[in-house]
């Protein structure tokens, strides 16, 4: 009996050296790109990653912002990019 309840202490009590880790762990940080965070936008507000696939938009827009890349400054900028992009603006048309 005294042999069964040392098994059922070492499977059921973790060891202390099991759950240590000295190698410390790094964590990458998601790094998003302006075109990224406009399709994001654009999905948000019901514009179909299809639509926005065929017309190859979130690429255009990647290369053409160049300000900060945080989210309320892409907002502020859609309405120049769809000025630029007709094609773009149909497809958000009323909706961004």
């Amino acid at each position: 009996m005294n042999l069964l309840k040392q098994f059922w202490n070492w499977f059921t009590t973790p060891n202390a050296d099991d759950c240590y880790n000295a190698t410390p762990v790094e964590v990458e940080e998601e790094v998003r790109s302006a075109g990224s965070i406009f399709g994001t936008l654009c999905r948000a507000v019901g514009v179909k990653q299809r639509d926005l696939d065929s017309l190859n938009a979130e690429t255009l827009f990647n290369e053409w912002y160049t300000g900060d890349i945080d989210e309320e400054n892409i907002r502020q900028s859609v309405e120049e990019f769809k000025a630029l992009h007709p094609a773009v603006n149909a497809k958000l048309a009323g909706k961004l």
